[in-house]
């Protein structure tokens, strides 16, 4: 009998077991919810999770500024000393040293990596947000440290940015496959955040990924219900139902 691959820990016990022990690693995994479902708060928790077995973790972070992402965990006791975070903020431009959080550099400065090998192109405007530029910086990145864990928050809000680019679908699909064959291929395992969209049309990340955790959150009267649902996961056992979980000065507790 084969020996059971590792797993890698989300950082939320009721979430590992219902994943069957946790993630397959080296692989790259969706994580979707609506606004105030959670989701951000566990990709956070994710990288924690790596920090508290001395790993390399690095956020790239789109919808919020670090600072701001420090400010929203603070009351869970988290430590994001070694969080290292690649600040994507559209607009943001400077190398900025914080007291929690240490931005590696603003994105800014990356240019595609379409224009970088073809001189017929114009090169992308400074504040260009991109799946390529992204994916450039992390190559550099890559080069000098080994990261375990990065989280990518959220590739919806990469798309809604990057109206310059006008890329056609395929297109997208091919520069998704390209960023996440890099980051399996250096060991990382990756968790990307979305928000739901058209349920009658797959959007390219829900193809690629390895696996999808749905977090959902709805109002019956003046109480908040979440729940989360393991909508796939490639290669491994786990649970189906929708599980009810809560946030509190604990973290997730997973019912």
């Amino acid at each position: 009998m084969e020996p059971a691959s590792p797993r890698v820990s989300t950082g939320v016990p009721g979430l590992d077991r219902m994943l069957g022990g946790g993630l397959l690693p080296g692989r790259p995994y969706l994580l979707t919810g609506g606004s105030g479902s959670g989701k951000s708060l566990l990709a956070m928790r994710f990288l924690v999770a790596g920090l508290e077995v001395g790993e390399e973790v690095l956020l790239v972070a789109v919808d919020e500024p670090p600072t701001e992402i420090v400010e929203n965990v603070r009351s869970f006791g988290w430590d994001l000393s070694s969080v290292r975070t690649l600040d994507a903020n559209p607009g943001v431009k400077a190398i900025k040293r914080m007291s929690d959080v240490q931005e590696i550099r603003a994105l800014s400065d990356a240019k595609s990596m379409r224009d970088l090998s073809d001189p017929s192109k114009k090169a992308a405007e400074p504040d260009d947000i991109s799946i390529q530029s992204i994916h450039l910086k992390l190559r550099q990145l890559m080069g000098k440290t080994k990261y375990a864990r990065v989280v990518v928050d959220s590739i919806s809000s990469i798309r809604r940015f990057a109206v310059k680019l006008s890329l056609d679908p395929q297109a997208e699909r091919t520069e998704i496959q390209s960023l996440l064959r890099f980051l399996s291929e250096q060991g990382v395992t990756t968790l990307i955040t979305a928000t739901p969209g058209n349920p009658a049309l797959l959007t390219a990340e829900e193809v690629l990924t390895r696996g999808e955790i749905l977090l959902t959150r709805k109002w019956v009267g003046d109480r908040s219900i979440r729940q989360m649902k393991i909508v796939r996961m490639r290669g491994s056992a786990h649970d189906t139902e929708r599980r009810p979980f809560t946030i509190t000065q604990q973290g997730f507790q997973v019912g």
